[in-house]
């Protein structure tokens, strides 16, 4: 029986991302069009930035959040923004 020769494996063309930071205000954002590395820049800016989740919410609703950065991940935001860990302007207790 004569070996078997499979064609070596054609390398990946990747194409330029755009930045998601350059998406127009007024452009709405589709989740279908992203790119899996588009997608994780954002997961990966929203976790370092949570305020990033918010305006999302703000500006697409919360099922698009959910989508773009996963249910859990929104869910955690959502709670802990709640309990003030997130936000800029709180006030310590001793000082209100």
């Amino acid at each position: 029986m004569a070996p078997v020769a499979l064609p070596a494996p054609r390398p990946a063309t990747v194409a330029p991302a755009s930045e998601p930071r350059d998406v127009d205000d007024d452009q709405e954002l589709v989740l279908e069009d992203l790119t899996r590395e588009q997608v994780l820049d954002w997961r990966n800016r929203a976790a370092a930035d949570h305020q990033i989740v918010h305006d999302h919410i703000a500006r697409s609703g919360e099922q698009s959040a959910k989508r773009l950065f996963t249910r859990s991940f929104v869910a955690t935001v959502q709670r802990l923004s709640g309990l003030g860990h997130l936000d800029l302007g709180h006030t310590p207790w001793g000082q209100a």
